[in-house]
C-alpha cells in the first residue's frame, strides 16, 4: 500500500519482442480521472523519468476578477499576481470604470509578453502572447545579470560622484529587471503543475532561485543609485578608489558565479567561487570598519553604499550555491562530483 507520496515499485514488462510497459495501479490512474486509451508523455530528467499528461492547446488558464470587488491598486496587484501564476488569460469583468481600466493597463505595461486583447464596457481581457521556445529561461536570465550589473555599476558611479541625476536614470531601469524576473517567476509556477522541456540542465526552480538573486542586486543598485542624492560632496578619491573596487569586486563575483552556474557548473569552481566571494564579504566588512572609525562627512550614505556592496558580493554566494545544488543533485551532464 501506498500512502500517496511513496513510489509504486513497477518492473519494465516486454511485449511483443518490441515495447516495453510499465503498468499503473487502477485505483491510482482512477484518483487522476487516467482511462484506458489516455495519451500520457514521458519527459526525461536526469536519472528520472516523469509522467504527464500532454498540454492541450485549447485549455488556456483563465483568471477572472471582479472589479466592484477591489480598487484599482488590488486589481493592478491581482492581474499581475495572475500572470505570475501562470494564468494565459486575465479577465477584469464587472463593468470596470476609467480608473479600473487605467489599472490593468499599468499592470500589462510593467510584464512581459502580455497585452490587452479586448475592452468593452463590460470587461477587459489581458492575454499572454508568450512562446516559450522563443523566451528560454537561461536567454532571460543573461539578459537580467547584463541589466543588473549595469545598473549596479553605473549606480557606485553615480553615488560616489553625487551625480543626482545619473542615480535617477539608475532607479528607472529597476522596472526593467523587475518585468524579467517576473517572467522567470511565471515559469516557475507554471512548472509546479506541467513539465516544463529540459534546456540546459537546471530546474525552473533554480531558473528562480538565479533570477531571485539577481533582482535583489538590481534592487541594491537602486539602493545605491539613491545615495546619489544624499552626497554633499565627493569623498576622497582614496576612499573612492576602495569603495569602487570592492563594488567591481562584488560585480565580478556575481558574473562569475552566474557564469559558473549557468555554463559547465562544476561544483569545484563554484566552491572557489563561494569561498573567494565570503573572502570579499570580510573585506568589505573591514573597509566599512574603518570608515566609521574615521567619522567622514556622508560617513552614513557612504556606510549604506558599503553595506549594498556586500550584500551584491553575497548574492553572488547565493547564485553559487543554486549552481552546486544543481550540480551535487546529479541532473548535469549525467552526474557531478562532489568538492574536495
Amino acid at each position: 500500500m501506498s500512502n500517496g507520496t511513496d513510489p509504486f515499485e513497477r518492473k519494465l514488462q516486454l511485449t511483443g519482442g518490441t515495447t516495453y510497459t510499465v503498468s499503473i495501479p487502477k485505483g491510482w490512474a482512477k484518483d487522476r480521472s487516467l482511462d484506458t486509451g489516455d495519451t500520457l508523455h514521458l519527459y526525461p530528467r536526469g536519472d528520472r523519468l516523469l509522467l504527464a499528461r500532454p498540454e492541450t492547446g485549447g485549455n488556456r488558464r483563465t483568471v477572472s476578477i471582479s472589479a466592484a470587488r477591489h480598487d484599482p491598486t488590488g486589481i493592478e496587484r491581482l492581474v499581475a499576481a495572475g500572470y505570475v501564476a501562470g494564468a494565459d488569460v486575465v479577465r477584469v469583468d464587472g463593468s470596470p470604470e476609467r480608473a479600473e481600466r487605467a489599472a490593468v493597463r499599468d499592470a500589462v505595461a510593467g510584464l512581459v509578453g502580455i497585452e490587452i486583447a479586448e475592452e468593452t464596457a463590460e470587461t477587459v481581457v489581458a492575454r499572454t502572447m508568450l512562446d516559450v521556445t522563443d523566451l528560454p529561461p537561461s536567454r532571460t536570465l543573461r539578459r537580467m545579470a547584463d541589466r543588473t550589473l549595469t545598473m549596479h555599476e553605473e549606480a557606485v558611479t553615480a553615488a560616489l560622484a553625487g551625480d543626482t541625476e545619473a542615480g535617477k536614470r539608475v532607479r528607472e531601469q529597476d522596472d526593467d529587471v523587475d518585468r524579467l524576473f517576473g517572467l522567470l517567476s511565471r515559469e516557475f509556477q507554471r512548472s509546479l503543475v506541467e513539465v516544463p522541456p529540459a534546456a540546459d540542465g537546471l530546474t525552473p526552480f533554480d531558473h528562480y532561485a538565479v533570477a531571485r538573486q539577481l533582482e535583489r542586486v538590481a534592487d541594491h543598485a537602486e539602493k545605491i543609485a539613491e545615495a546619489a542624492t544624499a552626497i554633499e560632496e565627493p569623498p576622497s578619491e582614496a576612499v573612492a578608489v576602495d569603495v569602487d573596487r570592492l563594488a567591481s569586486e562584488a560585480r565580478t563575483a556575481v558574473e562569475r558565479a552566474f557564469a559558473e552556474t549557468v555554463g559547465e557548473c562544476d561544483p569545484r569552481a563554484l566552491g572557489a567561487t563561494v569561498a573567494d566571494t565570503d573572502d570579499l564579504v570580510e573585506e568589505i566588512r573591514r573597509v566599512d570598519r574603518a570608515l566609521y572609525e574615521r567619522d567622514l562627512a556622508d560617513g552614513y550614505v557612504l556606510a549604506t553604499v558599503l553595506d549594498s556592496i556586500r550584500r551584491t558580493a553575497e548574492y553572488g554566494v547565493n547564485v553559487a550555491e543554486a549552481g552546486l545544488r544543481a550540480a551535487l543533485r546529479g541532473d548535469r551532464d549525467g552526474g557531478a562530483t562532489r568538492p574536495e
